[in-house]
């Protein structure tokens, strides 16, 4: 895919589009590698429930916040449509993408508040049973994957804040910058859609069975 080049001559850059879909596959790549992560809490979630040693898997008195779980879940899913809203932009050459781009990360980094909130207002601990075990476990790693998926977008956000700011000049700056950073978006975007979708079967399982 690169261009030849006189022998002796630097070779240049790979064109966008190769890197585009290493990107794109490399989004799907950790998509599988978060689904069997996030699928061995679920197996133990529902292992320890069925068999309930001693009927104390689920304790009356270990209560999550219903209302801290729901909003969080809500700023999940809104985040991720937002995200969804700016990367259709952006494959439309909109510049208007940034504004969703923008909102899915404030969205993304208020869900991760919300979390942290929870683990300071919940009266239960790793320690208090089966299901307080996997609800902080089950949460606290989904809660990082969030916050580096934020990082993720945060760059791409970022990058063309910086490219708006300071245009090409000419003098080895990239001219179009939205060709390396649309597939980079898209990547992060797909990924954060289906990390939304974990959520969402999180939040049904720890706040709803």
């Amino acid at each position: 895919m690169v261009p030849p080049v006189p022998a002796g001559v630097e070779i240049p850059p790979e064109p966008p589009d190769v890197g585009g879909r290493a990107l794109s596959v490399a989004a799907r790549m950790l998509c599988g590698a978060t689904t069997f992560f996030f699928l061995a809490f679920l197996f133990a979630y529902f292992y320890l429930r069925s068999i309930d040693a001693h009927h104390v898997f689920h304790p009356a008195h270990i209560k999550p916040n219903q209302a801290l779980g729901a909003a969080f879940i809500a700023c999940v899913v809104l985040s991720a449509a937002a995200a969804v809203v700016a990367g259709r932009r952006m494959k439309a050459s909109s510049r208007s993408w940034l504004t969703p781009g923008v909102a899915s990360v404030v969205l993304g980094l208020i869900a991760v508040a919300l979390q942290c909130i929870e683990y300071t207002v919940q009266h239960f601990g790793p320690t208090n049973g089966a299901y307080a075990s996997v609800f902080c476990s089950w949460t606290g790693f989904y809660m990082i994957a969030v916050l580096f998926t934020m990082y993720w977008l945060e760059t791409q956000v970022a990058t063309e804040i910086r490219a708006r700011r300071s245009p090409a000049t000419g003098q080895g700056d990239i001219a179009d910058p939205d060709k390396l950073i649309a597939p980079a978006l898209d990547a992060a975007v797909f990924y954060w859609s289906f990390l939304a979708a974990i959520g969402i079967v999180t939040y049904v399982t720890l706040y709803l069975l």
